[in-house]
């Protein structure tokens, strides 16, 4: 178990591939919620999420299919994503699995571009979202 101390030193560094799957999820129109699955690992303070995997479920999945899931992925879900919806409504409801997984909250806006709210699941008493920062993506050469 994480502390809420350490979880707010971590960020999360979203790779090529995930970013492109975001995208293209937030293309879908604005009446589907999207969400799904984080794939990647988690280095020292830092989650690195190596692509999505778009996975239809109204909060999380359940523990049966989550587990199904995590099997086929070898184990690198590290967390779960949503749009269209508030990421504090999803936490109300929490399953035990979701403890010191990432939760990406994201949307586009036409004004204000790309908006992501990454929070960690943590556990003392009560499920709580810690914020995290989403790390900058280093500069394209020309």
């Amino acid at each position: 178990m994480f502390s809420s101390a350490i979880i707010r030193k971590m960020d999360v560094y979203l790779s090529k591939e995930a970013w492109q799957g975001l995208e293209a999820e937030a293309l879908e129109p604005l009446r589907r919620k999207a969400s799904g699955l984080l794939l990647g690992h988690r280095r020292g303070g830092r989650f690195y999420v190596e692509r999505i995997h778009p996975v239809p479920f109204a909060s999380f999945p359940s523990a049966e299919r989550y587990m199904m899931l995590d099997r086929i992925f070898m184990g690198t879900i590290i967390g779960f994503y949503f749009s269209g919806r508030r990421i504090e409504s999803v936490a109300k409801k929490l399953p035990p699995f979701s403890t010191n997984k990432l939760c990406l909250e994201f949307e586009r806006h036409s004004k204000r571009g790309w908006v992501f709210k990454p929070a960690v699941v943590e556990y003392t008493n009560s499920f709580q979202l810690v914020p995290v920062t989403l790390a900058r993506r280093p500069k394209r050469k020309k």
